[in-house]
């Protein structure tokens, strides 16, 4: 039994890789469950996958209880299990501690934790990062299998919560089903209207703080003038949205860039835009940038914690960060966390080059095999063996 957990199905992308993942092992012939701590849900539940809630809340994220309920939640999730062995690969932070508690309890589960994102603590007050700290590694070293999605977060984690011994800490990376992807990016796009006479640059995601959107408009409006036919598309929805929409009206940019919320199919809005834009302050690896390589996008990120310089350019040092240059990746270009003025140079030469766009679209393609959800899915079958 392959028990997958995670805190919900709300939109994101780890949520987006359980789903994957589940399909895969489904395809295998595992026997699986979904089990989830709250009812609140963007994606789908799967079909002929049991599903298993271990509180009735709609979301528990910024509530009051969302810490004793790992204690409950624990509890719960040893009591569900139903043989001694079963493999529980948790997603997410509030559900990999419940995992891991659940083991303290007396469970006798093999708990797989799977980390989408860096654990850092360096920005708190000193008594907070030294508590934190130790929490987080006792907790990780008491798993019995850890995944990493990209190999710097792996790397950062083994020094920063001591897993460099652990038997079992791998990195795989997030799996994606690029015959879906591809197939959904043909069709239309109800929601709005591309013009064969203009470019279109777009940005997928959460519309927070650390996704820096505002450095994209803002480099839009450093070029519009000399590139009056581009125009930016916004997916996603967040806290920012409407102070972005003000922003946007006070440049007098309401007609260039497009607010569309949420899409249930992105991929056929990512596919008929000209260049796909990350502008992160951090991320894990993300998968939004091999989405739109698979739906045949060029595309230009940020060289932001971790995974960007991972997937755009591999070969090069991992480690390094760019303060003050462009750096013309194997599959892609990136340019330093919050500088506007050398993202709108990148916006352009891509724009200005159709030879140089026409590579990436090319190289991206090639890239993307690297993610292909069954070559992932035979990764972590490997680990389960093990």
């Amino acid at each position: 039994m392959i028990s997958v957990f995670i805190n919900s199905l709300t939109s994101g992308g780890a949520e987006k890789v359980v789903l994957t993942l589940l399909e895969r092992f489904r395809y295998y012939g595992n026997s699986l469950e979904l089990i989830l701590i709250e009812k609140e849900r963007f994606y789908d539940l799967p079909k002929d996958i049991p599903a298993n809630y271990l509180t009735d809340f709609e979301s528990l994220e910024k509530g009051p209880l969302k810490m004793p309920y790992l204690f409950v939640c624990a509890y719960r999730l040893k009591k569900s299990i139903q043989q001694p062995g079963q493999i529980v690969q948790s997603h997410l932070l509030r559900a990999s501690f419940i995992n891991v508690i659940a083991k303290i309890l007396g469970s006798r589960h093999h708990a797989q934790i799977v980390v989408h994102s860096r654990i850092n603590f360096d920005h708190k007050s000193f008594y907070h990062r030294i508590i934190a700290k130790w929490i987080y590694t006792q907790v990780f070293n008491r798993a019995d299998s850890i995944v990493s999605i990209c190999e710097v977060m792996k790397r950062d984690l083994d020094v920063y919560l001591d897993l460099k011994n652990h038997p079992l800490h791998r990195t795989i990376y997030n799996p994606h089903n690029l015959k879906e992807i591809q197939e959904k990016a043909k069709m239309e796009t109800p929601e709005f209207h591309f013009s064969k006479d203009k470019k279109y640059i777009i940005s997928v995601g959460r519309i927070v703080k650390g996704k820096r959107i505002k450095d994209l408009i803002t480099a839009l409006s450093c070029i519009e003038k000399q590139n009056p036919n581009v125009e930016l598309i916004i997916l996603g929805d967040g806290d920012l949205r409407p102070e972005l929409e003000q922003y946007v009206h006070d440049l007098a940019l309401d007609e260039k860039i497009h607010f569309l919320g949420f899409q249930q199919n992105p991929f056929a809005y990512i596919s008929k835009s000209d260049l796909m834009v990350l502008s992160s302050e951090w991320e894990g690896l993300p998968n939004i940038l091999i989405e739109a390589m698979a739906c045949g996008t060029a595309v230009v990120s940020s060289d932001c914690i971790s995974g960007p310089r991972e997937i755009i350019n591999p070969k090069s040092d991992l480690n390094l960060h760019l303060e003050n240059e462009l750096e013309h990746g194997e599959f892609g270009i990136l340019y330093p966390v919050g500088a506007v003025n050398l993202l709108a140079i990148a916006i352009k030469e891509i724009f200005n080059n159709d030879q140089l766009r026409e590579k990436y679209i090319q190289k991206g393609l090639e890239r993307v095999k690297d993610f292909d959800e069954t070559k992932i899915a035979a990764q972590y079958l490997d680990i389960f063996k093990k």
